[in-house]
């Protein structure tokens, strides 16, 4: 098991699929990754079940980088898109200079992210990295600027697709499922153990598995004293710097809250519905919104891993980013207690009440 999806080796893949019935690419290709001792033939199982065309691996190359050269794979074949992590790779020679992309941001980031794997969570030097050149700070603190701004954009794109999603959510109203839009998820009440629950001499007998560990990576923005790294739409900076947009999220969000206080498991309508128009046109507005948002993270999280190389060994990077590792600590290892405390772990005095909930949600991709 790796340390973190940042920076754990793997292999960024590319697969493909056959017309049913052929050995004739579509031109349709995903570009992915695996970590963690998986294979990229590992993944052809898992995502064929979902897809009738028969899939084959076109190319795969072993990263060292390889969050990261996903990342920039996805951002710089974004024209050719066609959903999520597919891509239309038919035009001529497309498919080879997609490997080779492949390999040239490996052969660009690779040894870097293998270094900076054996500090990721070391006690880091104190301070602010003092040994960068002019043109590293200088290139450090462009990418804090890129950051901001992509982080401007986010948050009217959040304000934007979250108002959109209220609007498709009031359109519902009590139906279980609108079809490829919207559904409301039932759970019906149910007790569950809870460590919580236990006297405190026998869960501190169980907290033996391993945390991961928090390491908090923050950027230092001169346009405003915050840390503004996570998009929270409560925040009073990005409120007031999209008044427009947070005033039609605030109308769509309390809309949509006179309908939720009504939805119980027992009022839910639980047959499914047909869309209309109005609910697709809706609906295809909130999905490339969120497909905006989801390319400017992705480009905010290379920024982020491109600063961690920077930073290496030390906290951070006068005026522009602070990096913070923290200790190992431990957590209840339910797994464990399960087994060698069956008659505990079955105990109603440890069961909490769970469940009684209907939660509506939006299904963020097109699917028709």
């Amino acid at each position: 098991m790796g340390i973190d999806k940042l920076v754990d080796p793997g292999e960024v893949y590319i697969i493909g699929e056959y017309i049913v019935g052929t050995a004739t690419p579509t031109g349709r290709y995903k570009i992915g990754m695996v970590q963690n001792n998986r294979t990229s033939y590992d993944r052809i199982a898992e995502h064929q079940t979902g897809n009738p065309n028969r899939l084959f691996i076109a190319d795969y190359v072993v990263c060292e980088a390889s969050h990261l050269v996903e990342k920039l794979m996805h951002a710089e074949w974004n024209s050719q898109r066609i959903s999520q992590e597919w891509f239309d790779l038919s035009a001529s020679g497309a498919l080879a200079q997609a490997g080779a992309d492949i390999r040239s941001f490996e052969a660009q980031y690779g040894a870097s992210v293998a270094m900076v794997r054996s500090v990721y969570y070391s006690q880091p030097n104190s301070g602010d990295h003092p040994g960068l050149r002019p043109d590293q700070i200088l290139q450090a603190e462009t990418w804090r600027d890129e950051a901001y701004e992509l982080c401007k954009e986010m948050a009217q794109l959040k304000f934007e697709y979250k108002t959109l999603e209220f609007q498709l959510l009031a359109m519902n109203g009590v139906d279980a499922i609108v079809d490829s839009v919207s559904r409301v998820n039932i759970t019906p009440p149910f007790t569950e153990f809870s460590e919580s629950l236990l006297p405190s001499a026998l869960k501190t007998q169980y907290m033996t598995k391993t945390r991961k560990r928090k390491n908090d990576f923050k950027f230092i923005f001169t346009q405003n004293s915050s840390q503004l790294c996570n998009i929270s739409l409560s925040s009073a900076h990005w409120r007031n710097t999209h008044p427009t947009e947070n005033a039609a999220h605030e109308a769509a969000k309390n809309a949509w809250g006179l309908i939720s206080d009504t939805i119980t498991t027992s009022s839910v309508n639980r047959t499914s519905q047909n869309r209309t128009l109005a609910h697709e046109t809706l609906h295809q507005s909130y999905v490339e919104k969120l497909k905006d948002y989801d390319e400017k993270k992705y480009e905010k999280e290379i920024i982020e891993l491109q600063l961690r190389i920077m930073c290496y060994d030390f906290e951070g990077i006068a005026g522009v980013c602070s990096w913070s590792r923290g200790t190992q600590t431990n957590q209840f290892n339910k797994t464990a207690f399960k087994v060698l405390e069956p008659i505990a772990y079955a105990d109603v005095a440890y069961q909490a009440p769970k469940g009684d909930t209907a939660n509506p949600s939006v299904i963020k991709f097109r699917s028709w």
